[in-house]
């Protein structure tokens, strides 16, 4: 249950509520991804990683954490 104190966001579809507001950036170091291999879609938009910093996660965003694959 959602309260005045909790927000909710997704992530790859999955939903998480979360209470502190954080950064994009912050998300990603506590979920510990490998920044270099990965793009984030946030709301529908592929946002720079120079904007990861800058950016709260807000509630009801929605975040597709996408990996780099490399090929030959």
């Amino acid at each position: 249950m959602i309260t005045a104190n909790h927000s909710s966001f997704k992530i790859n579809g999955s939903k998480y509520l979360y209470i502190l507001p954080f950064t994009v950036l912050e998300l990603m170091n506590y979920l510990g991804f490998n920044q270099k291999v990965i793009v984030v879609d946030y709301n529908g938009f592929i946002l720079e990683k120079s904007q990861w910093e800058k950016t709260l996660v807000q509630n009801q965003d929605s975040l597709e954490i996408l990996s780099i694959a490399g090929g030959g």
